[in-house]
Formats: C-alpha cells, sequence, structure tokens
C-alpha cells in the first residue's frame, strides 16, 4: 500500500515539461549588435563581468544547504547595464533562485571590450548562476 501512496505522489510532482520562461519585470523588445549563447569561453572576447559580488545566497536556502542554479537571458548595453525589461528566467532549480538573479541582474555591471572599433549591445541567451555551498 505505502508504494503505491509513495509512487502516486512521484507521479503527480513530476512533470516532463519544464516551466515556462519568466520576466523580471515588464517585458521589453530591443535589438542587439550581437549574440552570445552564456558568458564564459565563446564571449571573451566582447563581454566581462565587472568582479565584485555576485547574486545573494538566499539567506533561508543556505541555511537549509539546499543548492542550485539558475539560467537566465538579458541584454546588456554599451554603458554594460543589463537593459531593463530584458531579463528573462529560463530555467531555476528553486523560484528564490531566480529572484535572487533578477534583483543581480538590475545592479549589475559588465565590461564591455570595443570589437571592430566600438562597443556593441549584446544579448546573453544562456547565462548561468551557480548557488552552492562550501
Amino acid at each position: 500500500m505505502n508504494h503505491q501512496v509513495l509512487s502516486l505522489i512521484v507521479s503527480l510532482a513530476w512533470t516532463p515539461d519544464a516551466p515556462p520562461p519568466w520576466p523580471c519585470g515588464d517585458r521589453v523588445k530591443v535589438e542587439t549588435d550581437t549574440t552570445v549563447s552564456r558568458i564564459g569561453a565563446d564571449s571573451k572576447a566582447m563581454l566581462q563581468w565587472i568582479a565584485g559580488t555576485g547574486p545573494e545566497y538566499p539567506p533561508e536556502l543556505r541555511s537549509q544547504g539546499v543548492q542550485g542554479e539558475v539560467t537566465a537571458r538579458f541584454v546588456v548595453d554599451t554603458n554594460g547595464r543589463v537593459v531593463p525589461g530584458t531579463a528573462l528566467i529560463i530555467s531555476e532549480s528553486h523560484q528564490e533562485f531566480g529572484r535572487s538573479v533578477c534583483q543581480f541582474l538590475k545592479r549589475a555591471r559588465w565590461k564591455l571590450l570595443p570589437v571592430d572599433g566600438r562597443k556593441r549591445s549584446v544579448t546573453v541567451t544562456d547565462a548561468p548562476f551557480k548557488f552552492h555551498t562550501r
């Protein structure tokens, strides 16, 4: 009997489709000069996060030892700021992690390196943010 109940609970909790992306605020449409899939090897030549603190680890999740990650999409303008209304949470392991990334993107500063003599606005399509206890 317990096995059947457990199976029912697991099957109701599991969904094969990921939840839809959700915006960090009101959405706006902007055009950009270039697109990178993620911050890393393919974007080093044009976009660098200015060192500082990243997204805040939600205190209640840290105290419980909950780890996770968020994937976000956003646009960085030529001044190195995320364009308001462009941040979108693609996936999150916990909603509080997603909220933390949204708050971070509102204040984040990026260093745009010139390409062909000028700074370009950049769409980042799959930026990973990882939350790990140490």
